[in-house]
């Protein structure tokens, strides 16, 4: 499991019991009599404790999409030099070997790919789908940050 998930799964968790212990503290600090300090103690924990969890899971959700942004321009820049090695396109089944992603995943992402303009589709003799680099492809690869 990614750090993005374990992140966003723990801070998500710890949050919910922060919040949840929290309540119970808050109905003890006001209905329980001579107990107000250590009550309010465990208050401010548990407030601690949501707050860590809420930071936590947001943390999560970004480093997750930065890791997806990353991940998709990886896969960009890896296919186009693949492309470029043979001459200008490339099959399906040599990006599956490169990328080690199923046929579905790559057939994926290379329609996405060919959407944005940095391939063109063709078919060759075989029926066989083939990839042809665009004119331009470089600079139409996805911006890193």
């Amino acid at each position: 499991m990614r750090t993005s998930g374990i992140l966003t799964i723990g801070g998500g968790a710890a949050a919910t019991a922060g919040a949840l212990l929290s309540l119970v503290m808050l109905k003890a600090f006001f209905t329980d009599k001579g107990q107000g300090f250590a009550d309010f103690t465990g208050l401010l924990f548990f407030g601690a404790v949501f707050a860590v969890g809420i930071s936590a899971f947001l943390g999560g959700r970004r480093r997750a999409r930065l890791e997806a942004e990353e991940s998709e321009r990886g896969f960009a820049e890896l296919v186009v030099a693949l492309a470029k090695k043979s001459g200008g396109q490339t099959k399906l089944e040599a990006v599956c070997r490169a990328s080690e992603l199923t046929s579905d995943e790559a057939q994926a992402k290379m329609r996405k790919l060919t959407g944005l303009g940095l391939f063109e589709l063709d078919f060759d003799a075989g029926g066989q789908a083939v990839y042809k680099v665009a004119a331009g492809a470089d600079s139409a690869l996805p911006a890193g940050r």
